[in-house]
């Protein structure tokens, strides 16, 4: 990859905080993860959103949606992510015994899953749902030197023809739309599939995969050009220039939390 080239993901850790990308471009790897349970939940949610799909086609009610079917077809999907997670995490879960990924798996509420899906089935029908969740390509790698952007959404989706980025997070949901972070990081892959495709994209979606609640983004030109104002202070940060920290920067859980005390103990010495 290009020097000058970002990651869209990136963005997302730029607007947590600049400093994230200044230490992890000179470390030249993310900061070590906690593994506890939040993180395996994390993990297995992540999986266990690239199956949707063959959850709502495996029901049988039509587009009524029935939620005690598609809970049991959830939970037989968990259980066996929960019982492969460690194969496919084998160097990072090395240390990780297969009852904290149970107790993980525990953690997630499938019947909320299970309820929202069924609610979108008998809302919107059952093949529009999957129009919207099957994935014509899972984290297909984008580049684009034109941009200097480069990333991997989750999954590709089709819709009416057009190809669609589809971001899944795992945290918790706005009120409405998407957070700032996610609606930035969505329109930098959605100008990725312009790039790679050569089409128009109108929108992308975000699912909040603990609630399966699905957000549709439009792309917006403001957003557009904040991807590349925020393109080009990333590229400034990874050259050397250290970013001030922001007041509402969350330290407390940084593994770079002690470097950059450092840094800004230093700075204070010559101003």
């Amino acid at each position: 990859m290009k020097h000058d080239r970002i990651l869209a993901s990136e963005i997302a850790a730029y607007l947590r905080c600049p400093r994230l990308v200044y230490f992890r471009s000179r470390s030249g790897a993310d900061e070590q993860k906690t593994i506890d349970t939040k993180y395996l939940s994390h993990l297995i949610l992540k999986e266990l959103a690239l199956t949707h799909h063959h959850t709502a086609a495996s029901d049988g009610t039509g587009d009524a949606g029935d939620a005690g079917s598609t809970v049991e077809r959830l939970r037989t999907e968990l259980k066996r992510i929960a019982d492969e997670l460690l194969v496919l995490y084998r160097a990072e879960l090395s240390d990780v015994d297969h009852q904290m990924v149970l107790d993980a798996a525990d953690s997630i509420d499938i019947d909320v899953i299970g309820s929202r899906i069924s609610d979108y089935v008998r809302i919107i029908g059952k093949n529009a749902l999957l129009m919207k969740i099957t994935p014509c390509a899972v984290e297909y790698a984008m580049y684009s030197d034109a941009l200097g952007i480069a990333g991997a959404p989750d999954k590709l989706v089709r819709i009416d023809g057009s190809v669609l980025p589809y971001l899944t997070r795992t945290g918790e949901k706005p009120e409405h739309g998407a957070w700032k972070p996610d609606r930035l990081q969505i329109t930098a892959y959605a100008m990725l599939v312009e790039e790679t495709f050569g089409q128009a994209v109108k929108y992308g979606i975000v699912e909040y995969a603990r609630f399966f609640e699905l957000r549709e983004v439009n792309i917006k030109s403001r957003d557009r050009r904040r991807v590349l104002e925020l393109r080009n202070r990333i590229r400034m940060i990874k050259d050397g220039r250290m970013p001030d920290r922001p007041r509402d920067a969350p330290c407390e859980f940084c593994a770079f939390e002690e470097g950059c005390t450092a840094q800004r103990s230093l700075a204070s010495k010559f101003f």
